[in-house]
């Protein structure tokens, strides 16, 4: 150490630096920057801190991964192959559940007044039926009749005897515009949304409840 002190004592002698100008505290500062190692490497993160920040990271992905898959797989509705090419799955997302079918009249429809109601579905049942269909505002039309059961979020046809998905309404009945009859069948109980449309176009929807 002090053979490195001489030569650079020597060495500053020779220059403009010639003479006596360290100070005992700044050899003292000089002695530990020549044992100090200047090249420490920086410290690394500890290990618990990774795992923690690791361990956080993956309990956010996995919480905003589980918020979204359910709302994709209830959006999701299947139709069947053979329904008409103007009912959409976007029909189905405007039901509003809340607003039940209601008796109104003095023949027993029950419905939405004014608009579309049936003579039968005070009674509803699972074995098949007779309805009447009744109809505010239309003349003579085809009427699509499609079914959609709110548990499953499946639809269905709920006309019987070979009748398919639409039928025709013609002629006036108990104050309605329209009225056509009908064999229904319903293949399991719950709630029921039962879309009517009118020369394709989306007419009405009613909330029946079929449990027996």
């Amino acid at each position: 150490m002090e053979s490195k002190l001489n030569q650079l004592r020597r060495a500053m002698d020779s220059t403009t630096h010639k003479g006596e100008h360290f100070t005992k505290f700044q050899k003292m500062n000089i002695r530990k920057a020549l044992h100090s190692n200047r090249s420490e490497k920086p410290k690394k993160p500890h290990k618990f801190v990774i795992i923690a920040i690791s361990t956080l990271a993956i309990c956010l992905l996995a919480f905003f991964v589980s918020i979204e898959i359910p709302v994709r797989q209830g959006a999701s509705i299947t139709l069947p192959e053979d329904i008409p090419d103007f009912v959409q799955e976007s029909d189905f997302d405007t039901i509003d559940w809340e607003r039940k079918a209601v008796e109104f009249g003095d023949r027993g429809i029950i419905g939405n007044e004014n608009k579309s109601g049936v003579i039968g579905a005070d009674m509803p049942s699972l074995n098949g039926q007779k309805w009447m269909w009744h109809l505010w505002g239309v003349e003579n039309a085809d009427l699509t009749i499609v079914g959609f059961h709110k548990e499953s979020q499946t639809v269905h046809p709920i006309l019987t005897n070979g009748m398919g998905w639409t039928i025709r309404a013609y002629g006036p009945i108990n104050g309605a515009d329209a009225h056509t009859p009908s064999s229904v069948k319903f293949p399991k109980k719950g709630e029921w949304a039962i879309l009517l449309y009118v020369d394709g176009e989306l007419f009405d929807e009613l909330i029946y409840d079929i449990n027996e």
